[in-house]
């Protein structure tokens, strides 16, 4: 009896926030009509609601407390409840304190239709220097592939290797996808989604360079004898053995957060900032070094897949999430571009991002093959 008390009640209340899909408001109808219990406790909620006004309330909730408590969840390692989930939950605390009427929702949610995703990823690829391209798969079986001038072992999602060839080859990780790296000195290199690391298989003297485009952690072996140097196209980033992110996403500006160690950062012209643990440097070539204090839960959670953001403008989001899904994003020009959102994504869960916008910013949207309108 409980279980279906908690059911009508995240029915009641998806209905409040509008999420209720096509499918899930049929079944409630057809509940409405030929089960009387179940009409007996939804009028019993739309009695209450109207006391409460708790669809004005679920309105208004804050979205980015919302987002505090889901982060905090995952540092504690408890299962991670999309947003949705924390909205309604806050709607629940009205109408427990009106002392009338208590239902727990569950972490998990109610058995509900799904909407089928087809996500048409590219592979992550391996492109040598001499033109040869190798695909690498991302499965939980090792695998050894022979080449000329290298042996290549795959396991995972990631890539290690052995060869003298000092020649620079390139991993390429598209949209929706993200790979590990282990370099021939030992330094570890997570790279995410729509990424490129030009990278020699061998480094020769008197310097360790690669060369990445989009965003990577790094978390470098030490050596004092051969410092290790990160080029973008806007800065560098010189290393004896540290931990530190990087990321080119956003066209004119390259963001270094550095995690553990110190580093170096120099800017095309000529400008240096040095970093201690816990600062970010945004560099932008036309006004040089800013540099600020991070969120490392946030800065990094993309090698957990997930992607935190804030009061984002609608357009932006859209750019963010075909990179992170491996899916083309549309606006619909009649939306609101200006509009900003906060949230997360997940990117083994689509659909609940999908679900969050429609709460938050009552957002519609449609699939079509691997594109998604919004509107």
């Amino acid at each position: 009896m409980e279980q279906a008390q908690e059911k009508i009640f995240e029915l009641y209340l998806q209905r409040l926030s509008g999420t209720l899909s096509a499918e899930e408001e049929r079944y409630v109808q057809e509940m409405l009509q030929h089960d009387a219990g179940f009409k007996a406790q939804w009028d019993q909620l739309e009695q209450e609601n109207m006391t409460l006004h708790t669809d004005r309330y679920l309105q208004q909730i804050d979205s980015e407390a919302a987002l505090h408590r889901i982060k905090e969840e995952r540092t504690t390692r408890r299962p991670v409840v999309h947003l949705k989930k924390w909205l309604s939950a806050a709607a629940i605390l009205l109408l427990t304190g009106s002392g009338v009427y208590y239902f727990f929702v569950r972490t998990t949610p109610a058995t509900s239709p799904t909407v089928a995703m087809q996500q048409q990823k590219q592979p992550v690829r391996l492109l040598l220097s001499n033109g040869e391209k190798v695909v690498l798969s991302k499965d939980s079986s090792t695998k050894t592939i022979a080449l000329n001038n290298a042996t290549l072992n795959t396991s995972n999602g990631a890539l290690q290797y052995s060869s003298a060839d000092t020649v620079l080859n390139t991993l390429d990780v598209p949209a929706g996808e993200s790979y590990k790296l282990t370099l021939s000195d030992g330094t570890e290199v997570w790279l995410n989604a729509a990424t490129r690391l030009r990278f020699p298989f061998h480094f020769g003297r008197p310097a360790r360079e690669v060369y990445v485009e989009g965003e990577a952690y790094f978390k470098v072996a030490a050596n004092a004898e051969k410092p290790f140097i990160v080029h973008t196209a806007l800065t560098s980033v010189q290393v004896l053995g540290t931990a530190f992110n990087i990321n080119t996403y956003q066209p004119g500006i390259v963001k270094t957060a550095l995690v553990q160690g110190s580093v170096v950062t120099k800017g095309k012209t000529g400008e240096r900032q040095t970093l201690q643990p816990g600062i970010q440097a945004d560099y932008d070539a036309g006004i040089g070094f800013v540099t600020s204090h991070f969120d490392e839960e946030e800065v990094l959670s993309w090698r957990t897949g997930v992607y935190y953001y804030h009061r984002m403008p609608l357009t932006t989001l859209i750019t963010a999430a075909s990179r992170f899904y491996g899916m083309r994003f549309v606006l619909d020009k009649n939306k609101e571009a200006g509009q900003v959102v906060t949230g997360l994504m997940d990117r083994n869960r689509l659909e609940d991002f999908l679900s969050d916008l429609k709460t938050t910013a009552h957002i519609e949207y449609h699939l079509s093959g691997n594109e998604i309108t919004l509107r």
